[in-house]
């Protein structure tokens, strides 16, 4: 009986995390786009940044604008940049069960 339990447990416990795989060369979750990320964000910085972020969509958007215009971030065509801001909402989004402060509202004037 204990045996059937716990191999349904383990069972069920790994098709929760087997749902996406983790790149463990730099940390991110493998899912379509992570490449844009990867081109993109990974070039500047470690990723590191983007799993602890988890932001919403508006801080995404205004994160990427200071890069843009303060540390030599380059233009990403409008269509990356809908791509790539879809992969990190969708995987290092606003979450409220951290301890994480909520972004500056000065971030997200702009």
């Amino acid at each position: 009986m204990f045996k059937k339990l716990f191999v349904f447990l383990f069972l069920s416990i790994s098709c929760l995390f087997a749902e996406y795989k983790i790149n463990p060369d730099n940390g991110l979750i493998i899912d379509t786009n992570v490449e844009l990320v990867e081109n993109h964000c990974l070039a500047c910085h470690n990723s590191g940044l983007i799993v602890n972020m988890n932001a919403n969509r508006d801080a995404w958007i205004a994160a990427i604008r200071w890069m843009q215009e303060s540390e030599g971030l380059w233009e990403i065509p409008a269509e990356d940049e809908s791509k790539l801001l879809d992969y990190l909402v969708k995987h290092y989004g606003e979450k409220y069960n951290t301890r994480r402060r909520l972004p500056l509202p000065i971030l997200m004037q702009k």
